[in-house]
């Protein structure tokens, strides 16, 4: 059984940019919810003990018939589970090396790929997420997948993402993406997202 990913912060603990009130029906019923439907389906099927990433990769050991909701939830877990980790309390501005060299190299500057963030995140339409991936060249790109698609299923490796399902944010802004988005970068935890950034490329070299 895959375990559930524990908050590394209290519900409340990124307020006043997401509410406890959001965190509580985001991960408690949204995110768990997808974590007990991908449990259930990899019981059926015998593989319980799949790591989640792995099973955008080895999707074809499924039925055929299974793999469309085996991806969607797997996407539902991997996708939350990068979003709650990319955030914390009074989360530093600062972006660490070697992360900040590779962002100014690949987007000109740090305000460069700010802005591009928002405006990928505010351009998706409908649900899902804005990801800021590693290809496999070892190369930042920004991309926006519908609903709970994930990077791994198109050779990428995510290290961070906004969801912009309304989920997440419409009980604080109802329909106004783009302050839930200027609250979400307050709140982003650049050192997570440059330890996730080095892990990647040590997994690319590694393949």
């Amino acid at each position: 059984m895959i375990q559930p990913y524990v908050l590394p912060y209290d519900l409340a603990g990124l307020e006043p940019h997401i509410s406890r009130k959001t965190m509580d029906a985001h991960y408690n019923r949204h995110y768990l919810n997808y974590l007990r439907k991908l449990n259930e389906l990899l019981v059926q099927n015998n593989t319980p003990q799949i790591p989640v990433a792995a099973i955008f990769s080895s999707i074809d050991i499924f039925p055929i018939q299974v793999r469309d909701d085996i991806l969607y939830n797997a996407g539902g877990v991997a996708n939350h589970e990068l979003y709650f980790s990319g955030m914390r309390p009074n989360a530093s501005k600062e972006i660490p090396e070697p992360l900040r060299s590779a962002l100014i190299a690949k987007f000109g500057s740090l305000e460069n790929f700010r802005n591009r963030l928002i405006e990928y995140a505010t351009i998706l339409p409908g649900s899902g997420y804005t990801f800021l991936v590693v290809n496999p060249r070892g190369d930042l790109v920004l991309m926006n997948l519908g609903n709970q698609e994930s990077p791994y299923s198109y050779g990428m490796i995510p290290i961070m993402n906004i969801d912009v399902w309304e989920h997440a944010y419409y009980l604080d802004k109802l329909n106004e993406r783009g302050k839930y988005i200027d609250d979400f970068l307050e709140v982003v935890d650049y050192n997570k997202i440059n330890e996730n950034y080095q892990n990647a490329l040590l997994e690319l070299r590694n393949r």
